[in-house]
C-alpha cells in the first residue's frame, strides 16, 4: 500500500512543479483594467498579459478610449501589429538567425499593450518601465525581437514592463491637416496613441501591481526617438518620470510645409479632392501606401536639398505642426521636460563596421549637451562596445546589440549575444543600470552612490568632461573627451 501510494505522488509530482512553473488559469491571473477584466498566464512567478487594447481610432484620427466589454478577456497572446510594408529581412539566412523577428499579424486595429508583473493588487509599488520599439516610424512591433520580452526584466527587478504597438508610417504620420479641422492632428496620431498608452498606464497600472507615479519611458533605435519626441510634448508631460534613449537620438522634425505636400500630393495620385477625402477612410491600406510612397519620391526631389533633423531627410515621423508637435530638441521644445533625468546612449558600431560609429555617436553627445546647456535634471551617457562573437564576431557591437543585454535576455537572445559566460555577466550588470535609473531616477543609486557590483561610479554628463560609461569586456569603465 505504501509503495502503491509513493507511486501515485511520484506520479503526480511534475504536473504540481509544471503548474507552479507556468499556469494559465483564468481564476489566478484576472485582473481589473477600466474597461474590464483580462485574464493571462504566469511564467515562473511573472504574470503575463499580452494584446490588451489600451485605445481605438479611426484612421487619421485622434485615439480615444476602447470600447469596454462583459465577462473576462483572454490576453495571452500578442495583438495586432500595425500595418507596415513586408519585411524582406528573411531573405538574408544570417540576418534572419540573428535578428530572429516576429512579424506578427497585421491589423489597423493595432493599439495593444503587453505586460510583465510579479503582482496584482499585493500594495506594492513597483517602477514601470514603458518600452518603445525600433523600426523608425515606419515599422516594428512591441514583440519583434525576442530581446523584447520583458519577463526576465520584471521577474529580476521587481518591476512592471510595458511594451506597446502604435500606428506607424502612413497611418501613423500622413498629415491630411490641409483637408480641415478634422484632420488636425492626422500627422502625428503615431505620437499620440504612444501618449494614449501612457494614459492607460496612469489609469490603471496600479491594478497590475505598478507605480504610475514612477514611470520610466525607454527606447532604441526608432523607439529612442519617440522617446526623444515624448520629452517635447506638452500632451506627455506628468505621465512618465525618467527617459532613456537608445541609439535614437533622433533631433529636428519634419517641418509642416513639407508633410502637407506629401499629405495633399497623396490625396491627388489617390484620385481624392477636398470634397471626397473621408474616402481615404476606405482605400485598402497597399493602395494607400503606394500612393503616399510616390508622394514622397516627388515632394523629397522638390525639397531634395534640404535635411531634416540631424541628418535625417524628409521621411515618416512627427511633424512641427506648433501644437502636439512642436519639435524634437529644437527652439526650446525640449525644456518642458527639464526635471526628468535622462540616460542616453549608442553601440560602439552601429552599422556593423569594424569601425567606431561618429555619425549616431554625435547625435547622443548633441543630444545631452542641450539638456547640459538647459540646465535641467542630470544627464548620463553610456557606450555599449561588446563585441558580439555570433557569426564570427562580424557584426561587432551593432544596432540593437545592447537590447538584450538591458533586458536581461543575453540567453533568450542567443543568436545575438552569443550567451557567452562574459556576456552573461555583462547582462547582469547593464540590466541592473536600467532597473536602477527606473528606480531612483540615478544609475548609480540612492543618493548618487554606485550599488552596482563591477561598475565605477558613473559620473553625470557635462559638455566640458563627455562623460561617458563604456560597456564592455573584461571591465566597464568611465571615459572622458580627449
Amino acid at each position: 500500500m505504501m509503495k502503491k501510494t509513493v507511486m501515485l505522488l511520484l506520479l503526480a509530482l511534475p504536473l504540481f512543479v509544471y503548474g507552479q512553473i507556468f499556469d494559465s488559469s483564468t481564476e489566478r491571473t484576472k485582473a481589473h483594467t477600466k474597461y474590464g477584466m483580462v485574464a493571462g498566464y504566469i511564467d515562473n512567478g511573472v504574470y503575463t498579459y499580452k494584446g490588451i487594447p489600451y485605445a481605438q481610432g479611426e484612421r487619421f484620427l485622434a485615439a480615444v478610449e476602447p470600447n469596454a466589454w462583459q465577462g473576462i478577456r483572454s490576453c495571452r497572446h500578442w495583438g495586432p501589429v500595425c500595418p507596415q510594408a513586408k519585411n524582406n529581412g528573411w531573405q538574408n539566412d544570417e540576418g534572419a538567425f540573428f535578428y530572429q523577428w516576429n512579424d506578427g499579424y497585421q491589423s489597423e486595429d493595432c493599439l495593444r499593450l503587453n505586460i510583465w508583473t510579479k503582482g496584482l493588487n499585493d500594495g506594492k509599488k513597483r517602477p514601470v518601465l514603458f518600452w518603445l520599439h525600433g523600426g523608425g516610424y515606419t515599422s516594428g512591433n512591441g514583440q519583434e525581437h525576442p530581446g523584447y520580452d520583458g519577463r526576465n526584466l520584471a521577474d529580476k527587478g521587481d518591476v512592471v514592463v510595458v511594451t506597446i504597438n502604435h500606428r506607424l508610417n502612413v497611418l501613423g504620420f500622413l498629415d491630411l491637416s490641409a483637408f480641415g479641422e478634422k484632420y488636425k492632428a492626422s500627422a502625428n496620431v503615431g505620437m499620440t496613441d504612444i501618449v494614449a498608452a501612457l494614459h492607460w498606464v496612469k489609469d490603471n497600472i496600479a491594478n497590475f501591481g505598478g507605480d504610475p507615479d514612477c514611470v520610466t519611458i525607454f527606447g532604441q533605435s526608432g523607439g529612442g526617438g519617440k522617446v526623444s519626441t515624448l520629452l517635447c510634448m506638452p500632451s506627455a508631460k506628468g505621465l512618465f518620470h525618467r527617459a532613456m534613449v537608445m541609439s535614437g537620438s533622433f533631433l529636428g522634425s519634419t517641418p509642416q510645409q513639407e508633410a502637407r505636400e506629401v499629405g495633399q500630393m497623396t490625396a491627388w495620385f489617390l484620385g481624392l479632392t477636398s470634397q471626397t477625402i473621408d474616402s481615404i477612410q476606405y482605400v485598402p491600406y497597399d493602395r494607400l501606401l503606394e500612393a503616399s510612397n510616390k508622394a514622397f519620391y516627388e515632394v523629397s526631389n522638390r525639397h531634395r536639398d534640404k535635411q531634416i533633423g540631424h541628418g535625417i531627410r524628409l521621411g515618416w515621423g512627427p511633424v512641427n505642426d506648433g501644437d502636439i508637435m512642436p519639435g524634437i530638441f529644437e527652439n526650446g521644445s525640449e525644456r518642458i521636460s527639464n526635471e526628468i533625468p535622462l540616460l542616453i546612449g549608442s553601440t560602439l558600431n552601429e552599422f556593423s563596421t569594424p569601425n567606431e560609429d561618429r555619425m549616431v555617436r554625435s547625435a547622443v553627445i548633441q543630444q545631452a549637451s542641450i539638456r547640459c546647456q538647459d540646465g535641467g535634471a542630470p544627464v548620463y551617457v553610456y557606450l555599449s562596445a561588446y563585441q558580439t562573437p555570433t557569426l564570427d564576431g562580424k557584426n561587432h557591437a551593432c544596432h540593437n546589440s545592447d537590447i538584450p543585454f538591458f533586458f536581461n535576455n543575453v540567453v533568450k537572445s542567443a543568436q545575438m549575444t552569443g550567451a557567452t559566460k562574459e556576456g552573461i555577466a555583462l547582462g547582469e550588470k547593464m540590466s541592473s543600470v536600467l532597473l536602477t535609473f527606473a528606480r531612483y531616477g540615478n544609475p548609480n543609486g540612492p543618493k548618487g552612490k554606485m550599488i552596482i557590483k563591477g561598475l565605477p561610479q558613473w559620473s553625470a554628463f557635462s559638455s566640458d568632461t563627455e562623460a561617458t560609461m563604456r560597456f564592455d569586456v573584461p571591465k566597464c569603465i568611465i571615459t572622458y573627451k580627449e
